[in-house]
């Protein structure tokens, strides 16, 4: 290696993929033809649409149209363009119009049907350099490719909320009063109607939530849709909340009852809420030390995790309990026989997750009842040899278990007890 040549690594180019499909890439020679190759790509980082070019259909008409986005390199760069292109009657592209977009990022594209006369909003969401994120709307019609709203959220959710055929926004919006510095939130309920923005009132959500790392669309388990948010609050700890539409309006049962439900829903963070079973319906978290661990200091402490769910009437209702790995992000739900009776350690050599028959002391030997191991498909064959079994597979990780072979132990479990309590986390978002 004997050249000196730098080499630029942003985020954009570690996030590009190597080889453009045929479709990409007559829109990229599209867009260089129309406004030079002194561009870099730039990816939205939350959502469905993850990718530079977007290709839906976002106006009336039969065929698609592409949304891609990019900043000028070097003295040229003003911040983040979209540029609409629309295919011709032969399948060639050509650039419609492009337009600057407000903020440093890209955070969020949804594409939703506006009206009954399926129109559609290209909504994009912009992250500047401080504070909230910036919602920008679009429309394409025979009237041209133009900017027709704005708002400002913390948090954007695009689902049909209130069960009417089509797809509205949930927004969150953050504001710290300059004298307290006291952190309140509204959940609002937006709407594109005839090109306009259609905005309801809002509701109040919890107080003192410093951010919203996370949010989930789901059902509950009647059926009707929801929105799970998680909240970190400014001691660090995550709080869940749930907004749905009822009675005309959204509602947010924590904040409603927050004296009955929040010590519920508090936990530390990491633990997020998960639907676990791929039911749609999400499992909320709650934690506490596990046998054995109650008097050791915080940073030592191994948990054990309740997921529940959230019923009518202010109620979070337990569906399952066990183990929860943070890192690896799985769950063991304990079956009936191992309440009160088991325990968890992680191998200091290994680093497996043991599960232990507990007789009163974490210090002392207990009875080794399975060890779980998280490896790349790569390493598994050589573990398999091992006397491990294979009880899960998600994307390139493979999730295996060695159970002991002295099975007089009653708590020690089969191999199909142990792939029925097994929950590993989806790879989807």
């Amino acid at each position: 290696m004997t050249g000196c040549t730098g080499v630029n690594l942003s985020v954009e180019s570690l996030l590009a993929a190597p080889k453009l499909t045929e479709e990409q890439s007559l829109i990229h020679e599209a867009l260089i033809s129309a406004v030079g190759r002194n561009i870099t790509l730039k990816y939205p980082r939350s959502g469905s649409n993850r990718s530079a070019y977007v290709i839906a259909n976002v106006d009336s008409e039969p065929t698609e149209e592409a949304l891609v986005f990019y900043e000028y390199s070097g003295a040229e760069n003003e911040g983040v363009r979209v540029n609409l292109l629309d295919r011709r009657e032969d399948g060639s592209w050509y650039s419609v119009k492009e337009l600057a977009g407000i903020g440093t990022e890209v955070d969020k594209v949804v594409i939703t049907s506006s009206d009954s006369d399926s129109k559609h909003a290209i909504l994009i969401g912009y992250q500047g350099v401080t504070g909230d994120n910036t919602l920008e709307i679009y429309s394409y019609s025979g009237d041209g490719f133009q900017r027709i709203g704005s708002d400002s959220y913390s948090l954007l959710e695009a689902t049909d909320i209130n069960s009417d055929g089509s797809e509205e926004l949930v927004t969150i919006q953050r504001t710290e009063d300059p004298d307290t510095a006291a952190v309140t939130a509204k959940a609002f309920l937006l709407k594109i109607e005839n090109g306009e923005i259609i905005k309801d009132d809002g509701i109040d959500m919890c107080p003192g939530v410093t951010s919203y790392p996370a949010a989930h669309t789901g059902k509950l388990p009647g059926g009707d849709p929801a929105v799970y948010v998680d909240g970190l609050t400014a001691d660090g700890t995550l709080i869940t909340e749930i907004v749905y539409f009822r009675y005309s309006s959204l509602q947010d049962p924590m904040q409603l009852r927050s004296e009955k439900l929040l010590p519920l829903c508090t936990r530390p963070s990491g633990y997020s809420c998960t639907d676990i079973d791929g039911d749609g319906v999400y499992e909320i978290p709650s934690v506490k030390p596990m046998l054995g661990y109650e008097d050791a200091v915080t940073e030592e402490q191994v948990m054990q995790t309740t997921w529940s769910v959230y019923e009518d009437f202010y109620t979070l209702a337990p569906k399952l309990s066990g183990y929860y790995s943070v890192a690896d992000g799985y769950t063991v739900a304990f079956p009936s026989r191992w309440n009160d009776m088991v325990t968890v350690k992680t191998d200091a050599e290994t680093g497996e997750t043991v599960f232990y028959k507990y007789e009163g002391n974490i210090n002392s030997d207990m009875a080794e009842l399975m060890r779980i191991k998280t490896v790349t498909r790569e390493e598994t064959d050589k573990f398999l040899h091992d006397g491990y079994q294979l009880i899960e597979t998600v994307g390139q990780l493979d999730y295996i278990v060695k159970l002991p072979t002295n099975k007089r132990e009653p708590l020690i479990l089969t191999i199909d007890e142990v792939q029925n309590s097994f929950y590993a986390a989806s790879t989807g978002e």
